[in-house]
């Protein structure tokens, strides 16, 4: 069988040039990651949350290099949880954070992580005096929580339905109140134990304690099913580089610390 004479006189095989030019075929037509991805999110410090017009928090800063990592544009917006969860299911190249990885959502997202770590407490007022031991003893008492947050989720698989949702964390240490009978108030407020007095402090009520540690969660990048196998692989493939180099660890101890 002939050859090819390339310039100089070097002969290269038929069979050589096609499995080259298959080869390169191969990686033109392999799937890519998205160029730019959607990325939403709420105000749920330390996690993501804003300051001085800027988006950060604990995973959002985790994110941020996952999509520097991957080169890609990250579109951010934050906006309330209910909207946004509907938003990350439905959307093309979409993705949600930080939420936990609960089993009634396992297939309602794909999941990337996890991104950080976040501890529930249940809350009330300084005079609250009653002993909560487990969710069991925390079930005859109004709960505020968030309206498809995680925390909210959570209770009711657990069997705890006394819950009043609204649309935004910041509302719920306002509610709280020591007068059981007393309309449209809560006994109790289930957050994030990081943040809460500084989210009551903002609402103006400073009186609060942890009645109960409820548990610590592990949180995701939530995306929707619509997003390409190639994008999320370019972000679990980021993650697990921050991972191996400790720059993950740095992140996540910067903010137990502050």
């Amino acid at each position: 069988m002939l050859g090819i004479i390339r310039p100089g006189g070097t002969m290269r095989h038929p069979i050589t040039i096609a499995r080259t030019l298959g080869l390169v075929a191969a990686v033109l037509l392999a799937p890519q990651p998205a160029l730019a991805l959607k990325l939403l999110t709420e105000e749920n410090p330390p996690l993501n949350y804003t300051e001085g017009k800027k988006l950060t928090g604990m995973a959002t800063e985790v994110v941020q290099e996952m999509g520097k990592r991957a080169g890609m544009k990250l579109d951010f917006e934050v906006m309330a949880w209910n909207k946004a969860y509907e938003k990350a299911q439905a959307d093309k190249e979409t993705c949600l954070y930080a939420t936990a990885r609960l089993p009634n959502r396992e297939n309602a997202f794909k999941w990337v992580g996890p991104i950080a770590a976040n501890k529930w407490g249940l809350f009330a007022l300084g005079g609250f005096n009653q002993d909560i031991k487990s969710l069991k003893d925390a079930r005859p008492f109004r709960i505020g929580g968030v309206a498809r947050d995680a925390k909210t989720e959570f209770l009711k698989q657990e069997g705890v339905t006394n819950i009043v949702e609204v649309e935004d964390d910041k509302f719920n240490p306002g509610k709280l109140s020591l007068n059981r009978k007393e309309a449209q108030k809560i006994d109790l407020w289930i957050t994030s134990a990081a943040t809460a007095k500084k989210v009551a402090a903002q609402a103006k009520v400073t009186d609060i304690k942890l009645v109960y540690a409820v548990r610590e969660a592990e949180s995701y990048l939530a995306c929707s099913p619509r997003t390409s196998a190639a994008t999320l692989k370019a972000l679990a493939d980021a993650l697990d580089g921050m991972k191996k180099d400790g720059s993950y660890a740095k992140i996540i101890r910067a903010y137990e610390s502050r």
